[in-house]
């Protein structure tokens, strides 16, 4: 049975080492990493060439104060010798220089259980008094434990000795598992392949007689699973590369906003149902700034109580800016886009909003309480429901959607207003999208005067679509297999 280089030169050092070695030692004697070893030495296992036999070994170590007391000696050897150094007694005050605190009531407890030394009162206090001097077996064992020890090794003694070590914070034992390898007595060396042709081999003219090891050229390549980013989210990208190509500005805003700009600038009334607490998450604790001028403030207002300059009757009622001060988490990308017309109140207007928006739901599997909306707004004279439809059908194609259907709706903020559908393989048409022309009641205030189209894509849906999946929750799957089975990646 033939040999490879790496199973040769293991066998070589096995044989240099007598016969038998373990896997540490052997890869400290050999240029094979210790990590190498155990797959190498399982095949030579399996040809029949050496034995591996597992042995559990304890390996101590000490901890950083038993460092340090291995290169200055434990408290007890340490007062010891100040003791000597004083004529073999001191003030109790004067070991304050050689101990640290935490090491006094160690030494004095030893000093007590040997008889070492006492504690009598002087005439200044107590003192400490050397009555004998006793080896420290401890001492002695902890200045061997500065280099590698098996406690497999050590004496019942010695043991016992390392276990009050233990106990002290000064060593910490550990399992390790490590390899016996041991060669098979009267196992003939087999013939070595070679993996590799070097050009070493190819000037000593060894490779006349050298053989290669034979590949199976029919062989598949094993899979590399590189790392990725996740296919949600790549899908997310080219969303946005496909609106910067279609010459939209990406515009943003905040996670925590007020009602505000989520609902009062969209003339939604302030006891619309969709306002309620159970259809928004209200933030407690964080009052936001508003960031609405006063103008601004009171053109809303008068625009919800009785319509103010937009040729409406507004909704005839008190509105409150208490309440529209309030916190909430914003539940529509809207926020985005009129945030991005009061700062851009000049012709012509392209921007598009892509993030996260909270909504109070019952979770399944084509609703979230978060989820990603994509909002759009293109504004400039002339500007009407055909261009609406113009670009979402060409954003739609350029996303592969081919079956889109639009259908009118109700929006309080846009007129008209439509709904579009786009079919899922298995779902069939999922609502995907609302749309429709901003009002006066929402214009007027901005100071915007010239029409705008807008939309919010539950871009979420259409990612279902894209990605051949049902659920809307396997969006957010961690699952590498389950992610793989997309066909994305």
């Amino acid at each position: 049975m033939s040999l490879s280089q790496s199973e040769a030169a293991l066998l070589d050092h096995l044989r240099k080492a007598g016969g038998r070695s373990e896997a540490r030692s052997l890869a400290s004697i050999s240029s094979i990493p210790e990590s190498s070893i155990f797959p190498i030495s399982s095949l030579l296992a399996s040809k029949g060439y050496i034995t591996i036999k597992e042995l559990i070994k304890e390996e101590v170590a000490l901890t950083d104060e038993g460092k340090f007391c291995a290169q200055n000696g434990l408290p007890e050897v340490r007062l010891v010798a100040l003791l000597k150094s004083m004529g073999g007694r001191a003030p109790m005050s004067s070991i304050a220089g050689a101990l640290k605190p935490d090491e006094i009531s160690a030494a004095l407890g030893w000093g007590k259980k040997t008889g070492s030394f006492t504690v009598e009162k002087g005439p200044k206090g107590n003192e400490i008094v050397l009555k004998k001097e006793v080896p420290s077996e401890a001492n002695a064992l902890l200045g061997r434990l500065l280099s590698p020890l098996d406690a497999s090794t050590l004496s019942d003694e010695e043991r016992s000795i390392l276990m009050q070590l233990k106990s002290r914070g000064l060593v910490e034992i550990k399992e390790a598992k490590t390899l016996i390898l041991e060669l098979v007595p009267g196992k003939q060396p087999a013939e070595v392949l070679l993996n590799t042709m070097t050009s070493d081999i190819i000037r000593s003219g060894k490779w006349r007689e050298a053989r290669l090891r034979p590949y199976d050229v029919t062989a598949s390549p094993p899979k590399m699973a590189l790392g990725k980013k996740h296919p949600y989210l790549e899908f997310l990208d080219e969303v946005r590369l496909i609106l910067v190509g279609m010459g939209f500005e990406e515009a943003t805003c905040n996670v925590v906003e007020t009602e505000f700009w989520n609902f009062d600038i969209l003339f939604q009334a302030q006891d619309h149902p969709a306002r309620a607490v159970h259809d928004s998450f209200r933030v407690k604790g964080l009052q936001p700034q508003v960031g609405a001028g006063r103008d601004l403030l009171d053109a809303v207002r008068r625009v919800h109580e009785d319509g103010w300059e937009t040729g409406s009757r507004g909704w005839g009622y008190k509105w409150s800016e208490e309440t529209a001060s309030r916190g909430m988490l914003r539940s529509q990308m809207t926020v985005g886009s009129v945030k991005y017309l009061y700062s851009h109140r000049k012709p012509p207007v392209k921007a598009f909003s892509l993030s996260k928006v909270f909504r109070p739901d019952v979770i399944d599997s084509r609703h979230m309480i978060e989820f990603s909306q994509l909002d759009g707004i293109v504004g400039g004279e002339g500007i009407n429901v055909r261009h609406l439809l113009g670009v979402l059908t060409e954003f739609g194609k350029k996303l592969g959607f081919t079956d889109i259907k639009f259908k009118p709706s109700y929006y309080p903020f846009t007129e008209p207003s439509i709904d579009a559908f786009v079919k899922h393989p298995k779902l069939g048409w999922i609502e995907c999208l609302g749309a429709g022309l901003f009002r006066p009641e929402v214009l007027k205030p901005l100071g915007i005067g010239f029409p705008v189209i807008a939309w919010g894509i539950g871009i979420d849906r259409l990612a279902m679509i894209r990605l051949g999946i049902s659920d809307i929750r396997e969006l957010h799957s961690a699952d590498l297999e389950v992610l793989r089975t997309w066909g994305w990646w």
